[in-house]
């Protein structure tokens, strides 16, 4: 009689469990992005930050200045202006938008990060085209309150550069790689670098670390256990604005100033976003590379890079409804897509999210941003 009536609760236990199983596989299944809002202000080349689940988006560039058909005669020129000093900040939870105090310096292509609930955004540009007497790359780095809404100007960048990686540790930010300013005449240093320095906003000084093993830009980087990845980007030799793509991957330690080498991505991108979930590095949008760095066709698949097996997959998440955004953010399992372009090359205004499904025990210490925007909790 036990025995049977064992045997039965065991089949009820089997069939809720496939039940379940079901269930869950057919919400997977139907998941997909969806669109939720769009910008406020229609802008691109914007940097995001979170802090206490609200996203910021600091200044950028307006998409009427931004196409690239907007070409002045002349080789090379691009019609501006180049930059804005528009804060706007958009609230998942009520699905609104707030105006907020305008950034002292106008730039697009800035960085962010986020330290103790304050945001400091660094370098960028600003022109009002991109010939070179009129483009400027910016040392400026300011710190944002969220709480205050109030700007504080901060020490300068010790050397001007743009398009490098950001990434925050136990209170101190890093500056990855980047592109040097032409016009900025430093020794040993050209082009595409593969120079480390650190901020420290208690001294708010800078000092330099050890230099990444590989010269490069358009690095995308995440921050895990303390740990900076930079992933991908642009390598040396330069040609003009080009250069070899790279798969690389290298992890810093700040705590001992050291750099490691980790296995390549296995299949080229650029121009791709990141996103970290449950310590999984998520590569969104951007381009396949051909052979001699030729951009291919653009990329639907998301590739998931697991840091502690050092291992690869395809997520099964959907591409975005504009394939490449501008920016993505993480918070708590859902990814926040902002802005990008479609798959006819159109800019898009969209702002559109999936939800993974994860959810961390506390969403303290669990919303990692895009590429160089990076939530971190201060730790002593």
């Amino acid at each position: 009689m036990f025995k049977q009536h064992d045997g039965l609760q065991l089949m009820l236990f089997k069939l809720v469990v496939g039940a379940s199983l079901f269930i869950m596989v057919g919400t997977v299944a139907v998941a997909k992005w969806e669109v939720i809002s769009e910008l406020p202000t229609h802008r691109k080349s914007f940097s995001t930050a979170v802090v206490d689940g609200k996203i910021y988006l600091i200044g950028g560039t307006l998409f009427e200045h931004a196409r690239g058909v907007l070409r002045e005669p002349g080789p090379g020129i691009w019609r501006g202006p180049f930059g804005m000093s528009l804060v706007e900040m958009y609230d998942p939870e009520t699905n609104t938008w707030q105006r907020l105090a305008n950034m002292p310096t106008v730039r697009a292509g800035a960085k962010t990060a986020v330290v103790d609930g304050k945001i400091y955004v660094m370098a960028g540009y600003a022109g009002k085209d991109n010939h070179g007497k009129n483009f400027k790359f910016l040392k400026a780095v300011e710190m944002y309150d969220p709480h205050t809404d109030t700007w504080v100007r901060k020490q300068d960048l010790p050397v001007s550069r743009i398009q490098f990686g950001v990434g925050a540790v136990a209170g101190k930010i890093y500056a990855i790689g980047g592109l040097l300013d032409p016009k900025e005449k430093k020794p040993g240093l050209q082009g595409r670098l593969d120079l480390v320095e650190v901020y420290d906003p208690v001294s708010d000084t800078w000092a330099k670390r050890a230099d990444m093993p590989t010269r490069r830009d358009g690095i995308a980087t995440a921050v895990i256990d303390d740990t900076i990845y930079a992933i991908g980007g642009s390598g040396w030799p330069q040609v003009g604005a080009g250069g070899p793509a790279l798969g690389t991957i290298e992890v810093y330690e700040p705590r001992v100033n050291r750099w490691r080498k980790r296995p390549d991505m296995p299949n080229l991108r650029k121009n791709f976003v990141i996103s970290v979930i449950a310590d999984k590095i998520y590569l969104i949008g951007g381009y396949a590379v051909g052979a001699h760095g030729v951009r291919g066709e653009r990329l639907t698949r998301t590739e998931v890079y697991d840091p502690v097996t050092k291992r690869w997959r395809l997520s099964p998440t959907p591409p975005a409804p504009t394939l490449s955004p501008f920016s993505t953010v993480t918070i708590n399992g859902k990814i926040y897509a902002f802005g990008g372009t479609t798959e006819d090359g159109e800019l898009s205004p969209t702002v559109e999210v999936f939800d993974t499904g994860f959810r961390a025990v506390t969403a303290k210490g669990k919303l990692p941003t895009r590429w160089g925007a990076l939530k971190i909790e201060r730790q002593n």
